[in-house]
């Protein structure tokens, strides 16, 4: 069983209370600290958790380690506190200080999507060759730095940066709150950078409206020298013969089936990735965070780091060059 505690009332910090419900044999949440009032109230009514006004309340409690999901105004501060009295943090993005010590990674999940390992799988097998350039068209900012770092396996090589932005017309019709009442028109800014490493590059092509909106879809190009990855088709050279694959999702509960509403495994010309949490109902970005939890104790138990303060610093960093 894996305990722990959070800070903050935000968006975020829900992920980690709605994983702890839906995996109870192997999550569960010793408190959460809430500084506002209000906020307090609608945890209580919506959530069985204890609810803590002070930091030295939830710091009574037992747990393996704190989750930070303070706003990037605060967070290097609680984080940087929480280490002065010992207790290890997992923090969420953007903490951007390098030098904090103490027993702290970061709650990066987009390498542990289980598309984006499912795609690390196929590069590390080699049929596609040696990986060049990555085209990411899903998530923002540091998130996406982490991704083209992981994809490229680049390290801490500082590139070369193009940054372009371009306006992007588009209708808003869902939010995280939920679908609008009334679809409104936004003016959307398209962001496209350019990173150009020792021999390998990365474009990065990105508007907020994707993360919510199926008429801004999400695209992935990996290109290496024996083949590509294009979303969700492999296409690779074998013997100089042109071959292909889909990758896809096995998912249950769906028409007849009635396993759960659940993602069991990601197949392609082998299986590529395996859920570890098979029977809970997870979005795969809940999955990726409780992959985050489950890492973190990992880290506690035998120092292997998978996301540290450096890397959220450094990818930062990248996206502001």
């Amino acid at each position: 069983m894996i305990k722990y505690a959070i800070i903050g009332a935000g968006w975020r910090s829900e992920f980690y209370l709605r994983i702890a419900c839906l995996c109870p044999d192997k999550f569960t949440v010793s408190g959460i600290y809430i500084r506002n009032e209000e906020k307090r109230e609608i945890f209580a009514n919506k959530y069985n958790v204890r609810i803590f006004d002070t930091l030295d309340g939830l710091l009574s409690t037992d747990f393996d380690f704190v989750v930070s999901c303070v706003n990037k105004d605060g967070i290097n501060d609680m984080v940087r506190q929480l280490t002065k009295k010992g207790v290890p943090v997992l923090t969420e993005t953007p903490v951007t200080d390098a030098t904090l010590g103490g027993k702290v990674q970061v709650a990066e999940q987009f390498h542990f999507m289980p598309r984006n390992l499912a795609y690390k799988k196929i590069i590390d097998s080699g049929i596609i060759g040696k990986v060049h350039q990555v085209q990411l068209s899903c998530c923002h900012f540091y998130h996406a730095a982490s991704l083209i770092r992981f994809f490229l396996e680049t390290g801490f090589e500082e590139p070369e940066v193009t940054t372009h932005t371009l306006n992007d017309t588009v209708t808003r019709y869902n939010s995280r709150n939920g679908y609008l009442t009334t679809p409104i028109l936004t003016d959307s800014e398209q962001t496209i950078k350019i990173f150009k490493f020792d021999g390998k590059s990365a474009v990065y092509d990105f508007t907020y409206e994707q993360y919510f909106s199926d008429i801004r879809s999400s695209r992935i190009v990996i290109r290496g020298e024996n083949g590509e990855i294009v979303d969700n088709t492999c296409t690779y050279l074998s013997g100089g013969v042109p071959q292909s694959f889909e990758i896809k999702r096995n998912q249950y509960g769906s028409c007849e089936n009635l396993d759960g509403m659940c993602l069991f495994n990601i197949v392609g010309n082998d299986i590529l990735y395996t859920n570890p949490f098979p029977t809970a109902r997870l979005s795969d970005e809940e999955i990726a965070i409780a992959t985050c939890l489950t890492s973190m104790k990992k880290y506690l138990e035998t120092n292997q780091e998978f996301y540290s303060v450096q890397d959220a610093a450094f990818d930062a960093q990248m996206m502001q060059l």
